[in-house]
């Protein structure tokens, strides 16, 4: 993964040496997005995201296309990203852990593509490239996990709260904000992240183009899922945030499992989470672009 970051950024730095050797040709489009959002971290398994669980994304996207080899891009895109440990049951450890979450995101982003072979937008040339693109985000999440009201277990305080979708971030589920971890605060649910990814793109004729990305999110937080580094005593969290918080922090016994005892490993610290995005664009050019030659 470090080695396509590297790469990526590379790859971006030699476009603005490439696009001064061109002829400006400038235009700028504007049209829509369509696809699907997905996530890695504590509840996915290694490198990969569970492509099972890939949710509908969608939003908006402008390019202003500067000279045939670098395009600047900016993007407002809506997304959903979720992660179970029931989905990998046969692991005694996530079996136990019982742990879920669901998040919208909403991302706003500035990009640069770099088009590999030169993009030529207009009808006589029918052009198409393959792109690199890599920028910077600013994106909103915000995790929230089922409760299921179990009587004997659950503060009876909590009955009327059975199925409710409950935000955890104000839980502090890891002691954040408590009088013994005092120094440790809430993760903050509006952050940056560096997108970077492959694309391709094609101009249907003088206005239409049509494109396919896929992009990676490299965040600076290991909370996309509320779940980082260990479990916490129930009478530090408990005594801060009520029962809610001490119910949603260890769900093991919810599925006849031993409870976790303070200090035992909830989440990896040592990493953080990412997000993805990936699918279609359809743009019409407003302004600008190269006119076609005539052929006698």
């Amino acid at each position: 993964m470090k080695n396509t970051i590297k790469i990526a950024i590379l790859s971006l730095m030699t476009v603005p040496f490439l696009a001064s050797a061109q002829k400006k040709t400038t235009s700028l489009d504007f049209g829509l997005y369509l696809g699907g959002s997905n996530y890695m971290g504590e509840l996915t398994k290694g490198n990969m995201p569970l492509w099972g669980k890939t949710k509908l994304a969608g939003g908006l996207i402008a390019r202003y296309n500067y000279g045939p080899y670098l395009t600047f891009k900016g993007t407002a895109l809506y997304g959903q990203i979720e992660g179970s440990d029931k989905n990998f049951s046969d692991d005694p450890y996530r079996k136990r852990r019982n742990l879920s979450f669901k998040s919208d995101i909403v991302e706003f982003s500035i990009q640069g593509e770099w088009n590999i072979l030169g993009y030529e937008n207009t009808r006589t040339s029918y052009a198409w490239t393959p792109y690199l693109f890599g920028g910077l985000s600013v994106f909103r999440f915000n995790p929230k996990a089922q409760f299921n009201y179990i009587a004997g277990l659950h503060d009876a305080t909590l009955q009327a709260q059975d199925g409710d979708w409950i935000e955890l971030q104000p839980l502090g589920t890891e002691g954040q904000e408590t009088t013994k971890f005092n120094d440790k605060r809430r993760y903050a649910l509006t952050q940056v992240s560096i997108p970077f990814g492959v694309g391709a793109k094609w101009q249907l004729n003088d206005h239409w183009a049509f494109g396919i990305d896929y992009g990676l999110r490299k965040t600076f937080t290991d909370y996309l899922d509320d779940v980082s580094s260990v479990y916490v005593d129930n009478i530090i969290v408990g005594g801060a945030s009520g029962p809610m918080a001490v119910a949603m922090k260890d769900r093991s016994q919810e599925v006849g499992e031993t409870p976790f005892e303070n200090n035992d490993l909830r989440g990896n610290s040592g990493t953080k989470d990412w997000y993805m995005m990936g699918g279609l664009t359809l743009t019409y050019r407003i302004i600008g672009g190269r006119q076609p030659c005539f052929n006698f």
